[in-house]
């Protein structure tokens, strides 16, 4: 049996590899998206007690881009009370992985319900009381990194095995 060296095989070959390539990335993303999706959700470890709302306001960053011009970011910002075992507490994490935004109109709505002097959930850590948010994080993100991430993966997948057996079984074109 002769090797077949003919250029639509090794064209093949040199196709199947970014493939390859972008089915490692896709997983990757989707781990990470895993991951992100771990660290936004509350541990139900964590117990929540009534709090009081002691100020909002939004947080402008001025941030210098590459070009020299100036961008502006918002970020909500809140101030609570709470108390556990007797100890009374001060929190400011709206929730556990806290975005900027670049819209002040998004950053209003995140904090619009939580007016100076409103009784609100605080959910916090057992161990470490002083650890706390008011919020579950977004998870959107992460969910579409996960979709994204194993669609992609498991596409490039299905193309690359797709390729390694036409080769394989020397199925050709003509």
């Amino acid at each position: 049996m002769t090797q077949d060296t003919s250029p639509r095989r090794s064209s093949t070959l040199l196709v199947s590899i970014p493939f390859l390539a972008i089915m490692i990335g896709a997983f990757v993303y989707a781990g990470l998206g895993f991951i992100g999706y771990e660290e936004a959700q509350i541990p139900e470890s964590w117990e929540t007690v009534s709090g009081q709302i002691i100020e909002t306001g939004i947080d402008e960053i001025e941030t210098k881009k590459a070009d020299g011009s100036i961008d502006t970011i918002f970020r909500p910002k809140v101030h609570y009370r709470y108390e556990v075992a007797g100890a009374v507490l001060n929190g400011e994490q709206l929730n556990r992985h806290q975005q900027n935004r670049t819209l002040l109109g998004v950053a209003e709505t995140e904090i619009e319900d939580l007016k100076k002097g409103a009784t609100v959930t605080v959910y916090f850590n057992p161990d470490k009381p002083s650890e706390s948010v008011l919020r579950k994080s977004d998870t959107i993100g992460p969910m579409q990194a996960i979709s994204a991430g194993l669609a992609i993966g498991m596409t490039s997948t299905a193309l690359f095995l797709i390729m390694l057996l036409r080769r394989r079984v020397g199925v050709s074109d003509s």
